[in-house]
């Protein structure tokens, strides 16, 4: 669905707010230890997102004609503001990674719940910049957007991860660019 600006960038900042509050929340007061778990939690979150995110953009995007037609339209329209409407993805990574953990404990439902959240945020920029940004090649954001940019402009479908390339790896999916030929071939 085309977004208008607001809609685009609403969920950033609304994931931003939910992890500095749900942080806050579950480390004010906290010991150290408490503190290291929660990052810990945190971490794992991030590297569920990853997971996720290559998951939804593999078998959802690529495969189940409904999502599938919804994520055609950015295929066509890359540089145009196309995505799901704002709160949605927020709303599910609540309902999907801190209310079933918050019935066992606050700390490790915020922790996780955040590190999705940041994972989600972190897509959401690393995708934008592949896109909308002009990156130099000496950027750590060229490898990630070179590798989204062979996902759209490949003959064969791959490349589905945007934050990580490591469950393409994983999974087989890898495409590799185009590798440039000697200009002069020695004898």
């Amino acid at each position: 669905m085309r977004l208008s600006p607001l809609g685009y960038y609403a969920d950033f900042f609304i994931s931003l707010a939910l992890i500095l509050g749900l942080g806050a929340t579950a480390l004010y007061p906290s010991t150290l230890e408490q503190s290291a778990l929660w990052a810990a939690f945190f971490l794992t979150g991030f590297f569920l997102w990853t997971l996720i995110e290559y998951f939804v953009h593999r078998v959802l995007y690529h495969n189940v004609p409904w999502f599938e037609s919804m994520h055609d339209a950015h295929h066509d329209e890359p540089n145009s503001f196309i995505g799901a409407p704002p709160i949605i993805g927020v709303v599910g990574i609540l309902a999907l990674f801190f209310l079933p953990f918050y019935f066992a404990s606050y700390l490790l439902a915020s922790g996780i719940a955040s590190g999705v959240l940041a994972g989600y945020m972190a897509y959401m920029l690393i995708h934008h910049a592949a896109h909308f940004w002009n990156v130099k090649p000496s950027s750590p954001l060229y490898f990630l957007r070179r590798h989204h940019a062979l996902h759209h402009h490949h003959h064969d479908l791959g490349n589905y991860g945007i934050v990580t390339s490591f469950w393409d790896h994983v999974f087989g999916t890898s495409l590799e660019g185009r590798r440039r030929s000697p200009r002069y071939e020695l004898p």
